[in-house]
């Protein structure tokens, strides 16, 4: 299978996180992973050496993954969220600016963290 020069990976699991980038991780340009717990958004995105350095980081094993579900029925909103900064960040990277490689966003909290 091809891969094109961005991926968005937007699954349920950290262990199929893993997977997908050991499989297409070193072929795109850009990556960005969209991660939820209810109204808790994480961000990851690579488009440097800097983001690549940092996103395997993030990985850990799947017993350790927090227990819940990412679109409770009240919270399908923050789905549109997420993607909306995914896509941010493509846009950031498509017109040769900075990608922020982490951003998390607690709506619920109003509290915003991007490196």
């Amino acid at each position: 299978m091809e891969t094109g020069e961005g991926v968005f990976c937007c699954v349920d699991s950290i262990e199929a996180r893993a997977a997908i980038w050991r499989s297409v991780g070193s072929r795109c340009r850009f990556w960005c992973d969209g991660r939820m717990l209810g109204e808790v958004l994480r961000v990851l995105a690579v488009a440097d050496g800097h983001g690549r350095e940092h996103y395997p980081t993030t990985l850990f094993a799947q017993s350790e993954a927090q227990p819940g579900r990412c679109t409770a029925r009240a919270t399908i909103y923050a789905a549109s969220v997420a993607a909306g900064l995914m896509v941010h960040q493509f846009t950031r990277g498509l017109r040769g600016m900075p990608v922020d490689r982490d951003t998390s966003l607690n709506l619920l909290a109003g509290e915003w963290a991007a490196v």
